[in-house]
Formats: structure tokens, sequence, C-alpha cells
């Protein structure tokens, strides 16, 4: 596999752990628009920016310098310090919707 497509890979599966962290959390992951690097130029990057909204309303939460090593493809657990950063977003985001 080339560069890219380790990389975009490693992307997807974030985006997985995300909603996978969502579900432990109680939330409707149908409800949620999550994205990386959102407005950024295509490219390998080593940080991150996570934006995180609930569909079809204003809240949202952001985080940046997620280091890339956090979100590799390699033993298939999400890595403490990125799943902790997610439970910090999401505890946010309550905060800020109240849960509608």
């Amino acid at each position: 596999m080339t560069v890219e497509v380790v990389y975009d890979k490693s992307l997807r599966h974030a985006l997985e752990y995300v909603h996978i962290v969502a579900t432990r959390r109680g939330w409707d992951t149908g409800t949620l628009i999550v994205a990386f690097d959102e407005g950024r130029a295509p490219g390998i990057y080593q940080e991150h920016t996570l934006i995180i909204s609930i569909r079809d309303t204003d809240f949202s939460v952001a985080t940046e310098g997620i280091p890339h090593d956090w979100i590799e493809i390699g033993t298939g657990f999400i890595v403490s310090r990125f799943s902790q950063r997610l439970v910090a977003l999401f505890s946010e985001l309550d905060k800020k919707s109240m849960r509608f």
C-alpha cells in the first residue's frame, strides 16, 4: 500500500473510533457530523483537527493538534490519549447541547 492509502485508511478508522466513543457515551451517531481536517488542503498531516457537530443544529466542538500517531492503524485498539480527548469533546458537546 502507498503512504497515501495507509494515511486515508487511518483517518477512516479514526472516524470509526469517534463513533465508537459516541455510542459508548449514549449518542445516536446518526445525529452527529464528524470531520477531520475540514477546510484544509489535501495532503498528509502529522497533526489533525477534529470537529464534531450535531446535525441540523449550531452545536459543535473542535480540537486541534491530534498527533497522527494517535490514529495510525495498528493494534485495533483506540489509543487512550485519543479516547480521552474524545470523551472530553463529547462531555463539552453534552454541556453545550443539553442533549436537546
